[in-house]
């Protein structure tokens, strides 16, 4: 086996294992982490279209409450000893409509009963770690506003960002994470209103 290869493979390894190792591999329930998003205190102004964010869709492996490691074959594990509070689509919901909160008006989740003239859709195309020197948190999503009016298709976007993860314990993945949504999420706030107003 050549130099490159065997250093490829004992990376691998070396990842694998400190997964295990540092986010807890013992018995017991797994240390259960959050993407922090506290809610905006004051009066939120409404929209002129009422505005409803969707949950996010996601591929079976993505719609779970798991720790994601997706390696360059497209192979996925699982972290460990560590989990999040909420299946990652719910946590993402969230963190959207607090973002828009964030920027000062008023929008409805799905299911809340609201019959929303605008449908933010969200498709999750990577909520994982990447393995590397450096590990990274990866957050890629693509972003559609659709008129449930006239049920057509109003603009679309993605967007995507890595963020480098600190160790492998589990706040630190969490931290990466949180940092990675809380310098997305602005920008898609921006996106959204930019359409609607």
């Amino acid at each position: 086996m050549r130099g490159i290869e065997m250093r490829a493979l004992l990376q691998k390894v070396a990842f694998i294992l400190l997964c295990c190792g540092n986010a807890g591999c013992v018995s017991g329930p797994p240390a259960t982490f959050d993407l922090l998003s506290p809610p905006t205190v004051g009066a939120l102004k409404p929209l002129s279209l009422s505005l409803v964010v969707s949950e996010p869709t996601a591929p079976r492996a993505f719609d779970t409450d798991r720790m994601i490691v997706r390696e360059a074959d497209g192979s996925i594990s699982y972290v460990q000893g560590a989990q999040w509070s909420d299946r990652a689509p719910a946590l993402l919901q969230t963190r959207l409509i607090r973002a828009i909160e964030k920027k000062g008006y008023s929008v409805a989740r799905e299911g809340s009963g609201v019959l929303g003239d605008l449908s933010l859709s969200t498709e999750i195309s990577s909520f994982n770690l990447v393995p590397g020197s450096p590990s990274q948190a990866e957050i890629a999503l693509v972003l559609r506003l659709i008129d449930t009016r006239e049920g057509k298709l109003v603009a679309s976007r993605s967007f995507q960002n890595r963020v480098t993860v600190e160790s492998l314990a589990g706040p630190d993945i969490a931290a990466a994470f949180d940092k990675s949504i809380s310098e997305l999420t602005p920008a898609i706030a921006d996106w959204v209103l930019a359409r609607h107003l």
